[in-house]
């Protein structure tokens, strides 16, 4: 007699891919996906979320107007540096937004310098090499009234 296993629970996304548009459930599949690099349409999609214009949004991750247009132009996945930056955005989107439990107070918080992150914004910390987890392990201080 076989038996077949049927989970009884969904895996949850990872944190900040649903933001992506992305249904990666595991570390593996979100590798793939940045490998493979994000439709520009993603940072377009995050940019809007977030209450950012295309143009600070390039800013933010270093990207030119014109290597941008080019992607969206010639139908390119954008470059794998890109997509991990936009990852990471939205990432910290995400915790910042279920700390506050309002999407305007998060974005707003993720926007304004903090002398925390070196008188820079959570967004911008955010992309330096492990800021993203710095920043969401800021929020969980503050949720569990930490001073930081």
């Amino acid at each position: 007699m076989t038996q077949t296993f049927s989970p009884t629970r969904t895996v949850p996304a990872l944190p900040g891919t649903s933001l992506l548009g992305l249904k990666a459930t595991t570390l593996l599949d979100l590798g793939d996906a940045v490998h493979a690099g994000f439709k520009p349409t993603t940072l377009q999609r995050l940019a809007q979320h977030i209450g950012l214009s295309i143009g600070e949004t390039l800013a933010l991750i270093g990207l030119s107007d014109s290597t941008y247009h080019s992607y969206r132009r010639n139908g390119r996945a954008l470059s794998p540096d890109v997509s991990t930056h936009l990852y990471q955005l939205a990432r910290v989107t995400e915790a910042a937004e279920a700390y506050f439990e309002n999407a305007q107070a998060a974005h707003a918080w993720l926007q304004t310098a903090r002398p925390t992150f070196g008188h820079r914004t959570p967004l911008q910390f955010a992309l330096l090499p492990g800021g993203a987890e710095y920043v969401t392990t800021v929020l969980s201080r503050l949720e569990h009234g930490v001073y930081t």
